[in-house]
């Protein structure tokens, strides 16, 4: 398995009790937005994709997951794009944009206050490493 090494950037901004958290790499744009938030029957998430992106999945996932871990409601806005990429390209971005996620909701930063929260962590053919 050969990839390119991609640097992948997490923003987290605090907006009182909720978060909203950027995802962006390769050429940024906005591909996929999902928010969620706890119900009285659990968690629920909506998401809007733009066609022809492939982030839908990924951030409804990524959402989810922040939403239940933090106890609040969540956006989560990405957008990454590769030309040509491969699939195993497509799956060291998707491994990498978890691993960045863990780290951010592992930090115990996310919530703790104004200012925004910024993380950039590389594939795993990147020679530079987590920052």
């Amino acid at each position: 398995m050969t990839t390119r090494p991609l640097k992948i950037s997490l923003r987290t901004f605090p907006m009182g009790r909720d978060l909203v958290v950027l995802i962006t790499g390769g050429r940024a744009h906005i591909g996929a937005v999902a928010t969620a938030y706890p119900d009285s029957g659990g968690i629920q998430v909506k998401t809007h994709a733009l066609p022809g992106h492939r982030e839908g999945d990924l951030v409804k996932k990524l959402a989810y997951a922040a939403a239940s871990s933090l106890d609040c409601t969540v956006t989560v806005a990405m957008g990454i794009h590769v030309d040509r990429a491969t699939r195993d390209e497509i799956d060291e971005i998707v491994r990498t944009v978890r691993r960045g996620m863990r780290e951010v909701l592992t930090s115990g930063y996310p919530l703790a206050g104004e200012g925004s929260f910024h993380i950039s962590v590389h594939s795993a053919s990147s020679q530079q490493g987590t920052v």
